[in-house]
């Protein structure tokens, strides 16, 4: 199960996936992450606020251990365009997957690949 998005989601990476709206109003994103009890430990002293995830001494979570939470969020898509604060009322509630194979299998029911994601750092539109 090699995949980079998977290495990356197992070093406590974000990945966003933006899929069609029912609504044209609105854009929608596919959030995806490790739950936050899996997420890797730095080895060194941190601070709890401290952003490490990109950090190249940070140890990855083993594949076996891994578990996911992934949600589904809309924006209006005049308040991302126009830059405003957007509405957080269509932040959807995680939906939590207990191992990689489910989280394979929730991601096949909806059509959608691990391949289809991309880092969150390279999304600028995301407002979250």
């Amino acid at each position: 199960m090699e995949n980079n998005n998977l290495n990356a989601l197992l070093k406590g990476r974000t990945l966003l996936l933006e899929i069609k709206s029912d609504d044209s109003e609105y854009r929608t994103w596919i959030e995806l992450s490790l739950q936050n009890a899996m997420k890797p430990k730095h080895p060194f002293r941190t601070d709890d606020y401290a952003m490490i995830s990109t950090s190249p001494y940070t140890n990855p979570c083993k594949l076996e251990d891994a578990a996911f939470k992934l949600r589904i969020s809309k924006f209006l898509a005049s308040d991302i365009e126009n830059e405003y604060d957007p509405s957080y009322d269509g932040v959807g509630d995680y939906i939590f997957i207990e191992s990689p194979e489910k989280l394979l299998e929730q991601l096949k029911l909806n059509n959608i690949s691990l391949c289809d994601f991309v880092d969150s750092s390279k999304v600028e539109e995301y407002p979250l």
